[in-house]
């Protein structure tokens, strides 16, 4: 659907939304995603040598935190378990850090990109569309402080 049509059709509640099982279903390959990407900012923070960089990225979990709990939340109000995350590694990013926050930025890159797909992809309930407009808006500010992390550095 063409996203400045979206608020007139949807004026009233009118148009066919997706079900809830529809939803929930959609939404957990995006949890599982989302909390890899966090796993990926964890391993980064782990490796990353003291500095600002360092900083910069430890900046950004409280929100990515965050964003991960309202999916879940999501998840719940729809009657299904949110992926908890329990197993999941670090991701290894590489071996200096300038190769660590190029992966993150891939990391991040691909996540957003799955987000803004997902938005656009199924007319999701009003509130889980919010929340995953918000999300990927959330992603790009990420990359945005990553591009400017790695705007000097080159690829192996």
């Amino acid at each position: 659907m063409f996203s400045a049509l979206r608020p007139i059709l949807n004026k009233g509640g009118a148009g066919h939304y997706a079900t809830r099982a529809q939803s929930a279903e959609r939404l957990l390959p995006i949890a599982d995603r989302h909390l890899g990407l966090f796993e990926a900012y964890r391993g980064a923070l782990g490796a990353l040598a003291a500095g600002a960089d360092r900083d910069r990225i430890e900046a950004l979990m409280p929100l990515l935190r965050t964003e991960i709990s309202k999916i879940s939340e999501t998840l719940l109000s729809y009657g299904v378990t949110p992926p908890s995350g329990v197993g999941l590694s670090p991701t290894d990013l590489g071996e200096t850090d300038a190769e660590r926050l190029l992966a993150l930025a891939d990391h991040e890159r691909a996540f957003g990109s799955a987000l803004s797909d997902e938005v656009d992809a199924v007319h999701h309930q009003e509130r889980t569309r919010a929340i995953l407009g918000h999300n990927a808006a959330a992603s790009d500010r990420r990359l945005d402080v990553l591009r400017d992390l790695t705007s000097g550095l080159r690829r192996a």
